[in-house]
């Protein structure tokens, strides 16, 4: 098992800037400060909705780690039946590395959204993108609706509350 280079390999997570925010001259969070946050979010929504909280707060973390070798793809880059593809077999190898085939099972479940859990990470990884987006709108003085128009992935109800919440703050 090669778990020290897993680790490493998720530590450079710590350093790369989201690619979104930097098309728009915003040198901001890197993806793992974006994985912490869904992280949290995960943490208290899924203990509001009753889901497996760690499973979803797995899952969270897993969501984007596989960007530690690939980079973070957007929609500008490729279409995301591709990007899919391309992060599937970076998973399999990830976690093959370490011996984890769960934790690709985990991600799986989340990228085809076949749980409760993988359903609810969908709209949270979103929720969180929008509400760094309503953040930045503010503090740079920029028009971030290409990302805030995700609204409409948003169906549960507690994160349509939340968005509300940040549309008052923020608006």
């Amino acid at each position: 098992m090669d778990i020290l280079p897993f680790i490493i390999k998720a530590g450079k997570l710590k350093e790369m800037k989201r690619k979104g925010w930097l098309r728009y001259g915003i040198d901001g969070e890197s993806v793992a400060s974006h994985i912490y946050r869904v992280a949290i979010i995960s943490m208290i929504v899924g203990e509001n909705l009753s889901l497996n909280v760690e499973k979803l707060i797995k899952m969270a973390l897993l969501h984007d780690i596989c960007e530690a070798n690939i980079g973070d793809i957007t929609p500008y880059d490729m279409e995301k039946k591709e990007k899919i593809e391309i992060e599937r077999k970076e998973m399999k190898r990830l976690v093959e590395s370490i011996g984890k085939r769960e934790y690709y099972e985990l991600w799986e479940e989340f990228v085809e959204g076949k749980s409760k859990e993988g359903k609810i990470l969908q709209e949270i990884d979103k929720f969180e993108m929008i509400l760094q987006a309503y953040e930045y709108e503010k503090k740079h003085m920029k028009n971030l609706e290409e990302f805030k128009k995700e609204e409409k992935n948003i169906k549960n109800p507690l994160l349509i509350s939340l968005l509300e919440e940040v549309k008052k703050l923020y608006g």
